[in-house]
């Protein structure tokens, strides 16, 4: 009899997630360069929201 819902499949899944193969050079340089563009993409949001802001303030002290 089970207890709580519980199976066994829960604790073979948590030891085969412990055994993942180490990822290829291919796949950590993919990762590594998804990671730059994501941290660029944030930089020129950034960006864009700050220029934003300060042709908002401009156009406040215009009008």
């Amino acid at each position: 009899m089970r207890l709580l819902g519980r199976s066994g499949r829960t604790r073979q899944a948590g030891r085969k997630a412990a055994r993942r193969r180490a990822p290829s050079f291919r796949e950590m340089r993919a990762r590594l360069r998804t990671e730059k563009a994501e941290a660029r993409l944030l930089e020129t949001q950034a960006r864009i929201h700050q220029e934003a802001a300060r042709i908002r303030v401009d156009l406040r002290s215009r009008g």
